[in-house]
Protein backbone atom coordinates (compact mmCIF):
# COMPACT_ATOMS: atom_id res chain seq x y z
CA UNK A 1 0.00 0.00 0.00
CA UNK A 2 1.43 3.29 -1.34
CA UNK A 3 1.03 6.42 1.28
CA UNK A 4 1.40 9.99 0.60
CA UNK A 5 4.93 11.34 -0.78
CA UNK A 6 6.98 13.22 1.65
CA UNK A 7 6.34 16.47 0.14
CA UNK A 8 9.13 18.34 2.70
CA UNK A 9 11.82 16.02 1.02
CA UNK A 10 10.66 16.52 -2.70
CA UNK A 11 10.95 20.04 -2.85
CA UNK A 12 13.85 19.95 -0.83
CA UNK A 13 15.44 17.46 -3.43
CA UNK A 14 14.19 19.39 -6.06
CA UNK A 15 15.71 22.61 -4.54
CA UNK A 16 18.77 20.94 -4.48
CA UNK A 17 18.71 19.62 -7.49
CA UNK A 18 18.02 23.27 -9.42
CA UNK A 19 20.76 24.35 -7.34
CA UNK A 20 23.54 21.83 -8.48
CA UNK A 21 22.68 22.09 -11.83
CA UNK A 22 22.61 26.15 -11.45
CA UNK A 23 26.11 25.42 -9.99
CA UNK A 24 26.92 22.97 -12.82
CA UNK A 25 25.87 25.14 -15.35
CA UNK A 26 28.24 28.24 -13.84
CA UNK A 27 31.06 25.47 -13.94
CA UNK A 28 31.10 24.99 -17.30
CA UNK A 29 31.09 28.79 -18.36
CA UNK A 30 27.20 28.41 -19.54
CA UNK A 31 25.81 30.81 -17.13
CA UNK A 32 27.70 33.68 -15.80
CA UNK A 33 26.46 33.47 -12.22
CA UNK A 34 27.33 35.73 -9.24
CA UNK A 35 27.09 36.17 -5.81
CA UNK A 36 23.84 38.74 -6.70
CA UNK A 37 22.69 35.98 -8.93
CA UNK A 38 23.29 32.77 -6.59
CA UNK A 39 22.17 34.92 -3.53
CA UNK A 40 18.69 35.46 -4.16
CA UNK A 41 18.02 31.73 -5.92
CA UNK A 42 19.49 30.26 -2.55
CA UNK A 43 17.30 31.86 -0.63
CA UNK A 44 14.24 31.35 -2.88
CA UNK A 45 15.27 27.54 -2.48
CA UNK A 46 15.57 27.39 1.23
CA UNK A 47 11.80 29.64 1.55
CA UNK A 48 10.36 26.77 -0.34
CA UNK A 49 11.93 24.18 1.45
CA UNK A 50 10.69 25.81 4.73
CA UNK A 51 7.13 26.68 3.44
CA UNK A 52 6.49 22.93 2.50
CA UNK A 53 8.16 22.17 5.33
CA UNK A 54 5.45 24.51 7.41
CA UNK A 55 2.57 23.36 5.57
CA UNK A 56 2.61 19.29 5.61
CA UNK A 57 3.15 20.26 9.93
CA UNK A 58 0.25 21.75 9.88
CA UNK A 59 -2.12 18.56 9.53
Amino acid sequence: MRGRPDIPALVAGLAVLALGGLLLLDGLGGLGLSFAVFAPVACAAAGAILLANGLSRRQ
